[in-house]
């Protein structure tokens, strides 16, 4: 069977998929996520570090190799936010041509929008009414408004787990007043979500949602099959907000189902999900494992897909 690769370079992480062709289908048969930091320090002085680049090139390198082990027909990566932002993106995509022979296309928040909402809607069978999908990444947060694989309202924050954890938290553990300061931009922010037309069910994608789950669920190893589908609500969210406010870095990565590589950006994130809902007057989300590489494939093999 052929075997496709989709690779999603964003903000924190760096994330693999590579699914095969069953039956018009896509069947995935290997994911991998790394934590990367590629936009480590670009509030600072807007460019992707040299130590960075090192992370992101010697990440991709191990999933070049993965790809060929597994006799991957093609591989398509995309960037995101930290690559459209920073000034020195082209270094890194030149670096990671040369050295990799792999080609990455920068992608537009729309586009990110986009494959982020397929990711979700193209699970959904039927679905009458609009549904929305919040993708909370570390550099940006998207909210997408769509109906039948279609987009209708959209809307890319300049909010993220790592840019506001690098703009407003200094302290470990957090200061009252930091914490303040993140959520007053965070709620200003958010006035630009679309609210119509309303949705039916709305979806979290992005690792700052799987983690909160994962949490919730106190796995002791990550569990998609757990996680995903997993109805994530405000109390649950605000239950580890306070305790994430609470404890230092240190102390966090001790926390069932918290990835260690997480524990500093994970209050941010979480606290833009939950004023999302607050903002939403939504009780609760429905987190999906899926994501941008996800949309990726559907995007690229839709001519073999009959879904």
């Amino acid at each position: 069977m052929e075997r496709f690769a989709s690779i999603d370079i964003g903000t924190n992480t760096i994330l693999l998929l590579i699914a095969e062709l069953h039956y018009n289908r896509l069947k995935p048969v290997f994911e991998k996520e790394t934590i990367v930091r590629l936009g480590e320090g670009l509030q600072k002085n807007g460019m992707i570090s040299p130590e960075a680049m090192d992370r992101g090139l010697k990440t991709l390198k191990r999933y070049v190799q993965q790809c060929k082990k597994m006799n991957v027909k093609n591989i398509f990566a995309v960037g995101t936010s930290v690559l459209r932002e920073a000034k020195n993106s082209k270094v890194f995509l030149k670096v990671v041509r040369e050295k990799l022979n792999l080609s990455i296309q920068i992608i537009s928040g729309r586009k990110e929008a986009y494959l982020s909402f397929i990711s979700v809607s193209k699970e959904i069978k039927e679905f009458k009414n609009p549904i929305m999908v919040i993708d909370v990444g570390g550099g940006s947060t998207e909210f997408i408004i769509g109906k039948n694989h279609q987009l209708i309202k959209w809307v890319s924050l300049p909010i993220g787990s790592v840019r506001l954890t690098e703009c407003f938290i200094q302290s470990d553990p957090v200061k009252i007043e930091e914490c303040q300061k993140m959520e007053r931009k965070i709620k200003s922010s958010l006035k630009k979500v679309p609210k119509k037309p309303h949705p039916s069910l709305i979806f979290a994608v992005g690792g700052t949602a799987t983690t909160l789950a994962s949490v919730g669920l106190r796995l002791k190893k990550f569990n998609p099959k757990k996680i995903h589908n997993f109805p994530l609500t405000k109390d649950i969210i605000r239950s580890q907000l306070e305790i994430y406010k609470s404890l230092t870095i240190k102390e966090r990565k001790k926390i069932p189902g918290l990835p260690p590589s997480r524990a500093d950006v994970i209050l941010a994130g979480g606290k833009i999900l939950y004023l999302a809902m607050e903002e939403l007057k939504c009780q609760s989300v429905i987190v999906s494992c899926h994501g941008v590489r996800y949309g990726v494939l559907y995007e690229k093999l839709k001519n073999k897909l009959t879904i």
